[in-house]
């Protein structure tokens, strides 16, 4: 794969989290950055760390989950970027609740952003990637968009969706013999701020509902966001699909899920690999 200077990388959820440490990989591989979030404060203050820095990155305030936000953010890109070649479809929430203590806006709130919004970022940007025949999409999924847990089932859906898309998506470019890569990049427990989701809950929605109370590792003893975008650029510089922050920790729950799927099971927390609460901070189900 060719160097990354000088190419255009467009990064979603980039305020913050995993998303500012891609962000600040792809600056510092001397790439013009494009930080995308709907938190427009803490979005100029990450671009301005970045340019303080040297980098050439540019804050541009996106909702992932309307349409139309999304497709003005391809437009300015184009405009005042030029042609994206690293699309990291990033931006996250997540809300915790029983499915029948969640309501319909919860889940709207949820699905608009973890689903609807790499849908939306793909066909905006994704034309022109594949008109070009140059790039790399990365989408990020989740653990828990490999298997379930308990008390998450709009983010469990929003994720498997977002893994089914992406697997799909591959098969489509690689039929096609199209040079555009893709990704899937499926994070267990890294050190973000995705708890507090709640804050950018639109107005019209109304307030979401408590999470449900249960114990999550402290921030300092799991990964770092900054291993995550390490992990996360090895994977597209090898131009592999799947690409997992703790393989070794989630591998017993991928496989016993598969293996009971196979053998018609229903679904249990037997044989699981006991890392998988350790990388994850929840019990898988």
């Amino acid at each position: 794969m060719a160097g990354y200077q000088g190419k255009v990388a467009v990064v979603t959820g980039a305020a913050s989290g995993i998303g500012y440490a891609v962000a600040a990989r792809a600056a510092a591989e001397g790439m013009t950055v494009v930080l995308a979030d709907i938190d427009a404060p803490r979005l100029e203050e990450a671009a301005r760390s970045l340019r303080a820095g040297g980098a050439d990155a540019r804050a541009m305030v996106a909702d992932v989950s309307d349409r139309d936000s999304v497709t003005d953010l391809a437009r300015r890109v184009a405009r005042e970027a030029g042609d994206t070649w690293l699309l990291v479809n990033n931006a996250g929430v997540y809300l915790s609740a029983p499915f029948t203590e969640m309501p319909a806006a919860d889940w709207e709130f949820v699905l608009g952003v973890n689903l609807w919004g790499v849908v939306h970022c793909l066909q905006a940007f994704l034309p022109g990637m594949l008109e070009r025949d140059s790039g790399h999409v990365v989408n990020t999924s989740s653990i828990d968009g490999l298997v379930t847990v308990r008390n998450a089932t709009s983010y469990v859906a929003a994720k498997h969706a977002v893994t089914a898309l992406s697997e799909t998506l591959y098969r489509e470019l690689e039929e096609a013999g199209s040079s555009v890569g893709i990704s899937v990049l499926c994070p267990a427990a890294v050190a973000t701020d995705i708890l507090n989701s709640g804050r950018h809950r639109p107005a019209r929605l109304g307030p979401a509902a408590p999470l449900t109370a249960r114990e999550y590792p402290p921030l300092d003893e799991v990964m770092q966001p900054e291993q995550a975008a390490d992990i996360m650029f090895a994977g597209v510089r090898e131009r592999r699909f799947w690409i997992l922050t703790h393989p070794e920790q989630g591998a017993g729950a991928i496989r016993a899920r598969a293996e009971g799927i196979i053998a018609g099971r229903n679904p249990d927390d037997e044989s699981l690999d006991p890392n998988f609460t350790k990388a994850t901070g929840r019990q898988p189900s």
